[in-house]
């Protein structure tokens, strides 16, 4: 069981200095302007952001959801585009928390599945997926566009 008490909640504008400092934990380099607006684009998109709040409410963790439509099925699937645990509150559950909110969001929205990309490099995260009930089904390809937004 966790060591940790965590409240798990959508993620608000005043959490963005604390979800800055997460996504650098995971090697994504961002900035405070970005993360302001893309949280307030989630809202209107029909995308989640959660946050593992602590009872000091320091951030232990973040996981951001897609729901997505598809054309050959009434029921949309679910994507967890992102989840991140704070180095020192890793394995005390708080990833654990996170991803079982990311699938109750997914069943609210009517979704056949939640799924979830982890870059090869991420060694531990295969392992934990497999440990929440994920099962390995896909090989995913990525075309870089040489955009960035």
């Amino acid at each position: 069981m966790s060591d940790f008490q965590v409240q798990i909640r959508p993620a608000r504008p005043e959490d963005v200095p604390g979800l800055v400092q997460l996504f650098e934990q995971l090697g994504y380099s961002t900035d405070i302007a970005t993360l302001r607006a893309q949280l307030e684009h989630f809202g209107r998109a029909g995308a989640h952001a959660l946050v593992a709040e602590l009872a000091n409410h320091a951030l232990a963790g973040v996981a951001t959801i897609a729901v997505h439509p598809r054309l050959y099925s009434r029921a949309p699937s679910a994507q967890l585009t992102a989840l991140v645990t704070d180095r020192a509150a890793r394995r005390h559950g708080v990833g654990r928390a996170l991803a079982r909110a990311a699938a109750e969001i997914a069943r609210e929205a009517g979704c056949e599945k939640l799924y979830v990309r982890t870059n090869r490099r991420r060694e531990e995260s295969p392992p934990f997926y497999r440990s929440l009930g994920f099962q390995e089904t896909h090989l995913t390809f990525d075309l870089p566009l040489g955009t960035s937004r």
